[in-house]
């Protein structure tokens, strides 16, 4: 892993801080059980993410990245390619392909693999968060708050995290020469 430069380095602190402030006083003005701190929160840190992970460089070349034969078949019954279909619904799947680069041709399927690493890490990151804070929230007996961090986790970090794994099983069969369409 790379260490950013201090500049980098120092406006993601200041990111992160924001982040953190905005849903502190979304928590203080609503309430720190009402749903909207926990939105607010998932969405700044999935934003602040977008630049963390690609400033740190990381490998990202684990075994753990490896998508096992069976997956993707799982993946399918648990249904995330109707996911994929509601965030291309919403314009999500257009938006990343602009942010990431992704030409739709051959020579970019090596940044898209990359892209899909680096999306499924800040997914797993900060889902372990939203359990964490799940586990804390109910730790005070604040059933609510810990039931909405939960289902953010799987809605906004668990389904993703599968698409991602789904995607990177398509690229491998593509790299190897199965030019099956997909899903």
């Amino acid at each position: 892993m790379k260490r950013p430069a201090r500049a980098t380095a120092a406006r993601l602190g200041v990111g992160l801080g924001a982040v953190v402030a905005g849903a502190a006083v979304v928590g203080h003005v609503t309430g720190w059980r009402r749903p909207v701190v926990a939105v607010v929160l998932h969405a700044g840190l999935m934003r602040w993410a977008v630049d963390a992970l690609p400033a740190a460089r990381p490998e990202l070349t684990a075994r753990y990245y490896r998508v096992s034969p069976g997956e993707p078949a799982l993946y399918r019954r648990l249904g995330v390619y109707s996911y994929m279909r509601l965030l291309r619904g919403l314009g999500w799947e257009r938006f990343r392909r602009g942010a990431v680069g992704f030409t739709g041709r051959r020579a970019a399927l090596g940044r898209l693999d990359r892209a899909t690493r680096e999306a499924e890490t800040n997914h797993v990151l900060l889902g372990l968060l939203g359990l964490t804070l799940a586990g804390l929230a109910a730790r005070r007996r604040w059933w609510d708050a810990a039931a909405w961090q939960v289902l953010l986790v799987v809605l906004l970090h668990g389904y993703p995290v599968l698409l991602q794994r789904s995607l990177r099983a398509r690229l491998t069969r593509l790299s190897q020469g199965d030019g099956r369409r997909w899903p």
